[in-house]
């Protein structure tokens, strides 16, 4: 099957430095991926690639195996066929919710221009909001009102730059579903730039994390988070707790929330002096010192309030993540 898009060697180089550097990839058709990084790291100008707004300074990028970007000719963003959700999403201020739903339909008769926005905006919950201008709107109907426009033109492919950030917790979360609904429903592939663990674990079919310009791991969510390659992917996914190992000479990373005050016999185990504990929902947060003085932390789940002092924690051999001295 043709990958909906591809990136073959990509380099950008800006002032002489290598932001996008040797990146290859594919998104097959229908899948979700997300670019994961911090900021800086080349994310975005690797979707700035992806829609033409770039040009590559080495490699091609193929959109369902036509090639589109080279050193020497980038097709651009309008010829793609893409849609596109930005972080401050971009509606225009100037025309209504349904002339923004509508705006890349121009090719279509007006009635199936109707039908369409109708259609979207029903799917997204604005069905009412049809003659009403961005300004009036929330940020969360802003951005279902900018998911619509970006779905209207049924594209096999949707770019998405920090798409949630700037929603308040509870409405991410109700945006990430409703935007992966929707692609999935219109069997358009994704890709999604975020600095936001969450956002690719809950969304992603596979993540790549990426630094100094580089794809340091790309797989499943699931193999990604329990198999870091190294501490860097480790330390994108939350909090960890690092120790030098004795037998490698390497260390030995543990996340928090894997750490448990009872276990078995063939557990990894660690000493610690509880000196503050407080409560996150359900748990217990626990900040300890070790014999060595290391700083770790143990986000004990549910169960009564762990004392303060010396106390034994356990966390499953599988759960450990030895890593080599960097």
């Amino acid at each position: 099957m043709t990958p909906a898009l591809s990136f073959r060697n990509v380099s950008c180089r800006f002032d002489g430095a290598d932001v996008v550097d040797g990146v290859s990839f594919d998104i097959q058709a229908g899948e979700i991926i997300c670019l994961l990084g911090p900021s800086g790291c080349g994310k975005t100008t690797s979707l700035r690639l992806a829609a033409g707004m770039e040009v590559p300074s080495g490699g091609e990028i193929y959109l369902a195996g036509e090639c589109v970007s080279t050193p020497q000719d980038v097709a651009p963003p309008e010829a793609r066929g893409i849609g596109f959700l930005f972080q401050d999403f971009a509606l225009f201020p100037h025309l209504s919710v349904y002339e923004n739903v509508t705006f890349g339909l121009g090719h279509l008769p007006k009635e199936e221009q109707k039908a369409r926005a109708l259609e979207l905006l029903n799917a997204v919950g604005l069905s009412g909001f049809a003659s009403k201008y961005p300004n009036i709107l929330s940020g969360g109907e802003q951005q279902r009102a900018a998911l619509a426009r970006a779905m209207a033109a049924k594209p096999k492919l949707v770019l998405m730059d920090e798409p949630f950030s700037n929603l308040d917790p509870q409405l991410r979360d109700q945006m990430r579903d409703l935007t992966l609904r929707l692609l999935r429903e219109n069997g358009a592939a994704g890709l999604i730039v975020t600095h936001d663990a969450a956002d690719a674990l809950r969304m992603a079919d596979r993540i790549a994390v990426q630094n100094k310009g580089q794809i340091l791991q790309m797989d499943t969510p699931e193999a990604i988070y329990q198999n870091p390659v190294d501490l860097h992917v480790a330390a994108m996914f939350g909090p960890l707790n690092i120790m030098a190992d004795a037998q490698t000479g390497g260390q030995i990373g543990v996340r928090p929330s894997d750490m448990a005050l009872h276990g078995q016999a063939e557990d990894f185990s660690v000493d610690g002096d509880v000196q503050n504990v407080r409560a996150i929902g359900p748990d217990w947060l626990c900040d300890m010192a070790l014999s060595d003085g290391v700083l770790w932390q143990a986000l004990v789940r549910g169960g009564e309030r762990p004392e303060n002092g010396l106390n034994k924690f356990f966390v499953p051999r599988a759960r450990l993540m030895l890593f080599k001295t960097q």
